[in-house]
Order: C-alpha cells, then sequence, then structure tokens
C-alpha cells in the first residue's frame, strides 16, 4: 500500500519534472500556463514547482536560470492569491536577492516581483523592501520599455494597497521614483510616470527636498511633442497644475513658451496657465503677473 501510494505520489512530479524541463531546457512556451493551470487546480503547489525548478535556479548559465525564475515568475502571476504569507516572505527575499544577478535574468525577476505586490499576504514591510531594493540595484532606465513599464506597475500596485508604509520612508521614496523615471522616453511609460507622480503630490507623500528635481524629471517633456499626445498633455497638464509649490519653476517656463513661435506650444503654456491659475494663490502669482499680462497680451492684440 506505501509504496502504491508512493508511486502515485511520484507520477504527478514526473509529469511537473517534464514540464519544467521543456520549459527551461526545451524553450517550449506552453508548459509555462499548463504549470500555472495545475496549480491553480490545486495539483500543485509553488513550493513544489521551486522543488521542480530545483538546480536550473542555480544553473552558471544566465540564459538558463533566466527562463527558471520566468517560469516560476509566470506561475506567480497566475497565482498569487494562493500564496501564505510564509511563502510570500520567502520568495520576496530569493528575489530582492536576484536583482543582484546578471542583466538577463533581471527581466524575469521583476515579473515576479509585479506578481508579489499583487499579494494580499504580503506582511507588513516587505513593499518597502522591495522597492528599496529595485531603487539600489536596477538601474532602471537601461531596461527595455516593457521592463520598466513592470517597475512603474509595482510602484503603482504599492501606492494603491501600502500608502502608510511607503510614507514612511519619507522624501527617499520620492527621490528614489526621481531616479526611476529620470530619462524616460517612451510614451506609454510616461502616462504611467505621470500618474504615479500626480499621486505622490495629490496623496501628500513627502517631497522633501526634492520638490524642483520632481518638476525637471517632469516638465523637461513640456510641451509634449509625443504622437498621440492628447492623453500625456493632459496628464502632464495635472503634474504640473497639481501643487503650487511648482509655481517659482513652472511660470518662467510657461512665460517662455507663450512668446515661442510655435502655435501648439503657445496654446498648451495657455491652456496649463489656466490650470494652474485655479490653484496657485497670489502669492505665488504675483511676483510673475507682470510679465504674464506682458506675454498674453502681446498674443491678444498681434
Amino acid at each position: 500500500m506505501a509504496a502504491a501510494a508512493a508511486v502515485e505520489a511520484a507520477a504527478p512530479m514526473g509529469a511537473l519534472w517534464g514540464l519544467v524541463h521543456d520549459f527551461v531546457v526545451g524553450q517550449q512556451e506552453g508548459p509555462a500556463d499548463q504549470v500555472a493551470a495545475d496549480v491553480k487546480s490545486g495539483n500543485y503547489t509553488v513550493l513544489q514547482v521551486v522543488e521542480a525548478l530545483g538546480s536550473s535556479l542555480e544553473n552558471p548559465e544566465p540564459r538558463t536560470r533566466a527562463r527558471a525564475i520566468q517560469l516560476l515568475s509566470q506561475v506567480l502571476l497566475h497565482c498569487h492569491t494562493l500564496l501564505l504569507e510564509k511563502e510570500v516572505v520567502h520568495l520576496i527575499l530569493f528575489y530582492e536577492n536576484r536583482l543582484k544577478d546578471h542583466h538577463l535574468v533581471i527581466p524575469s525577476v521583476l515579473q515576479g516581483l509585479k506578481a508579489l505586490s499583487l499579494c494580499v499576504a504580503l506582511p507588513p514591510g516587505l513593499a518597502v523592501s522591495v522597492l528599496k531594493a529595485i531603487f539600489q540595484e536596477v538601474h532602471v532606465q537601461s531596461l527595455p520599455q516593457v521592463d520598466r513599464h513592470t517597475v512603474y506597475n509595482i510602484i503603482t500596485n504599492f501606492m494603491r494597497t501600502r500608502e502608510e508604509e511607503l510614507k514612511s520612508l519619507g522624501a527617499d521614496f520620492t527621490f528614489g521614483f526621481i531616479q526611476v523615471m529620470d530619462g524616460e522616453k517612451d510614451p506609454r511609460n510616461l502616462l504611467v510616470a505621470f500618474r504615479i507622480v500626480h499621486d505622490l503630490i495629490s496623496r501628500d507623500y513627502s517631497l522633501g527636498p526634492f520638490v524642483e528635481e520632481l518638476f525637471e524629471v517632469t516638465s523637461c517633456y513640456f510641451p509634449i511633442d509625443f504622437t498621440p499626445r492628447e492623453d500625456l498633455i493632459l496628464s502632464l497638464r495635472a503634474v504640473l497644475a497639481s501643487t503650487p509649490r511648482f509655481a517659482e519653476f513652472l511660470l518662467p517656463l510657461l512665460i517662455e513658451k507663450v512668446d515661442s513661435e510655435v502655435l501648439s506650444a503657445k496654446l498648451d503654456s495657455l491652456q496649463t496657465l489656466n490650470a494652474c491659475c485655479a490653484v496657485y494663490g497670489q502669492k505665488e502669482l504675483k511676483d510673475f503677473l507682470p510679465s504674464l499680462w506682458a506675454s498674453i497680451r502681446r498674443e491678444v492684440f498681434q
């Protein structure tokens, strides 16, 4: 009886090992979905998947390690709701450590952290730990577009569910994000990044001494010249008009652009100024009123 039970237990694991081999060594994509489906249906646990991956996770060849972690990450993206708190802790520690790995491995590591950022069972403190690890270990702007987008998604997920934890970082969180965003060139990523900046301001995260840096990392895109433009224009305008603390930096820029020969820049500047006037007070506007009035009057009478 005991021998029969052992055979029955070994048979499903044999199938799992076969799927893992086909994905990691055979470079087949289908087994990942099959393993995820089997975990969701209760045929295997995430721990059993980790055990089946075994030496592949420690393989000296970076491409093999990357495939192994990719499989685990794809399973987690489908099955993160099934994880227990202690499993989340071990997985976070594993993935944080892998942020120091070869550059070929990093995209799969980020996918795993994205899955874990969605976990309800994530213990307090680990959101901060993950973001500190990303800020310290990953040069985000050297990554491909899709991987940069994954980093923005991780940050967004934590801001949505772990706000008080992130605020405990103070201005270090704002500075970390500035480093992540600095130099971003893809419109798809900028849409997410602008929303994050707007949330930093509107949800009263600490900007500390980094107000000007946060302004510069966003205002460098003004006026928007990407295509398609409209969503980006509105998102950036919402950021620039979101706080009076930007006034001393933004108003000279708007005056410069109103005086530009480019019609679209003039219109965008006037519309942004209109949005700012609803937020900025007399104190922020008064030093710039003569120059603003001169530029607007010139536009009207010319």
